[in-house]
């Protein structure tokens, strides 16, 4: 048996937030990000389809969401309550692991661009490396 020590969800939310105020991450940069992001994901040959089919032309409240998720990854906001696996799921059959690796790329190249240093960069990327693991072992588990 191993000693673990679990933080509380309170010492969780300070640590998130001590981190992001060190690499220079504030609410402006993560709405800046989901911004540019979503509209390089908007113009993908290979994901504009896939979204456009989900959202149509009404990307505001789904803009709006992201920036809550990723306030709350990158901020220990509590603004996010959603459920982003069952949206995900119900587009399955419609999505390969080609998605994932294309919306990881995209993601990458908009943190390396607009972050204020390599290691906020890879906060981002660190996190956004593991929901798409996440995501991708929940549908495609779900697939097999």
């Amino acid at each position: 048996m191993t000693d673990t020590i679990r933080r509380s969800g309170e010492e969780r939310q300070a640590s998130i937030q001590h981190t992001s105020a060190a690499l220079g991450i504030d609410e402006a940069l993560v709405s800046q990000l989901v911004d540019t992001f979503y509209a390089r994901v908007r113009e993908d040959d290979l994901l504009g389809p896939i979204f456009q089919s989900a959202l149509g032309e009404d990307w505001d409240p789904h803009l709006a969401k992201l920036k809550d998720f990723w306030s709350a990854i990158a901020l220990g906001t509590r603004r996010y309550n959603g459920r982003p696996m069952p949206a995900h799921l119900r587009l399955s059959d419609r999505i390969s692991e080609a998605h994932f690796g294309r919306w990881l790329g995209l993601f990458r190249e908009t943190v390396d661009e607009l972050m204020p240093n390599p290691a906020a960069a890879d906060f981002f990327y660190d996190r956004a490396n593991m929901i798409g693991r996440n995501f991708q072992a929940m549908i495609f588990a779900l697939n097999s």
